[in-house]
């Protein structure tokens, strides 16, 4: 069949985290469609978890919206001294004072809502933030704020946090549930 793997051919990390992914719903919510044509030449074609539920995700989506949404490290490295004599600001301008407590956007009782934006990002303790889903939600928010990500608004991020925040699960669309592991693995796909 086409969409079988050819006999002796194995998939690259990403190609097995595609399949994976779309094996757990996002093929049912229209999240995402990778078009490769030559190496370095990969395009991310992005739409809202609720997407086109009914469409293939093979199919071709005229309303997707290209995405170059930045990683939780991406963001961080941004903030990182350059030059000579590490002195020069980073290269990428953060569109919020990274200082900025992360619970001031979404909302939370818990630990990580009294910390700064740049800490949410760097954390990788699985107490403080379960499966990083705060740090991918916050590197999402910035790349909204940032005009990265234009089919996001800032409002769907805080939904999905609320959603998983209240009920521990988050419904992209009819008949699908998503758990944080499940929101970061989108919101992944969504950065370079």
């Amino acid at each position: 069949m086409a969409n079988e793997q050819q006999p002796g051919k194995q998939l690259s990390a990403k190609g097995a985290a595609r399949r994976r992914f779309t094996r757990t719903g996002a093929a049912a919510s229209g999240v995402l469609l990778t078009l490769h044509s030559q190496p370095g030449m990969a395009a991310i074609v992005c739409a809202t978890p609720s997407g086109h539920a009914s469409a293939l995700l093979s199919a071709r989506n005229p309303d997707a919206l290209s995405c170059s949404g930045r990683s939780p490290g991406v963001w961080l490295q941004a903030l990182e001294p350059r030059g000579k004599n590490h002195n020069t600001p980073g290269h990428v301008a953060w569109p919020i004072d990274p200082n900025k407590k992360f619970g001031s956007v979404f909302t939370t009782s818990k630990p990580i809502g009294q910390a700064s934006f740049e800490t949410v990002l760097d954390n990788n303790d699985p107490v403080f933030d379960p499966d990083n889903l705060g740090a991918h939600i916050g590197a999402a928010y910035l790349n909204v704020l940032s005009g990265r990500s234009t089919f996001q608004t800032e409002l769907m991020l805080v939904n999905i946090w609320n959603n998983l925040r209240d009920y521990g699960v988050f419904h992209p669309t009819a008949g699908v549930d998503w758990n944080g592991k499940a929101v970061v693995e989108y919101l992944s796909s969504t950065m370079i």
